[in-house]
């Protein structure tokens, strides 16, 4: 796992590109202006896919040529796909940007509750309200969304996208996963690669890769609201 020490303010480099322009990178953006120390100065898609000039009020370039008018010496990049085909999509555009030379820029919000030694890879994103213990480690291009709950010795891999779950002590979270909202995972658990855990789901085994744990939906009653007493 490639890790850097957690210092939001650890490159010289202020400037940033954002791939992307959809409901990701609209996130992205509004955390990297109000709540980082960078600036975001453009945006980037594949030229395909390029089809405003201008997106959040800034430059849309095709990424097939950033590197011209955005050069990686004087910008940053951070890459704001989803978790489309388990995560693979970003982890692509990641090795691209990277290969022309961009340093991959990560956010820690300033109102997520943090241990001073937490680490986190490039192109990893943590959002507002998360919770997260010491000795914690979170890998390259990782999402945590807000209200996360992350307990001491957890190991996050790579690549993963995680939804607001509760994950006990000591667990290990393997490359490429999806861990839906409010899922909980045991203390000491190790989830495989490219598992998928639903929303509401509870894990308390270990699980294998490229396997799918989904929670249980609740039903509605037979009696209808109406006829409740207390409401």
């Amino acid at each position: 796992m490639d890790v850097s020490t957690n210092n939001r303010t650890s490159t010289g480099i202020t400037n940033i590109v954002i791939f992307g322009t959809k409901a990701f990178a609209e996130i992205a953006h509004y955390h990297f202006t109000y709540d980082s120390p960078h600036s975001v100065a453009a945006f980037t898609v594949d030229a395909a896919y390029l089809k405003e000039p201008t997106f959040k009020g800034l430059p849309v370039v095709p990424f097939e040529e950033v590197e011209k008018q955005f050069p990686p010496a004087k910008y940053g990049m951070f890459v704001a796909i989803g978790f489309h085909k388990l995560n693979r999509e970003r982890a692509a555009k990641v090795a691209e940007a990277e290969a022309k030379g961009y340093r991959l820029e990560s956010f820690v919000s300033s109102r997520a509750d943090i241990a001073p030694d937490l680490q986190v890879g490039p192109n990893t994103m943590i959002m507002e309200h998360a919770s997260i213990h010491p000795f914690v480690r979170i890998g390259r291009n990782t999402v945590i969304w807000s209200a996360t709950r992350i307990a001491f010795h957890a190991r996050i891999g790579d690549h993963c996208w995680i939804v607001s779950p509760i994950f006990g002590e000591s667990i290990t979270v393997g490359d490429y996963a999806f861990i839906g909202l409010n899922a909980t995972i045991g203390p000491g658990i190790s989830i495989g690669k490219s598992n998928v855990i639903g929303a509401g789901a509870l894990v308390f085994k270990d699980t294998k890769d490229f396997e799918v744990y989904k929670g249980q939906a609740s039903k509605p009653s037979r009696a209808p609201s109406n006829r409740l007493r207390n409401f």
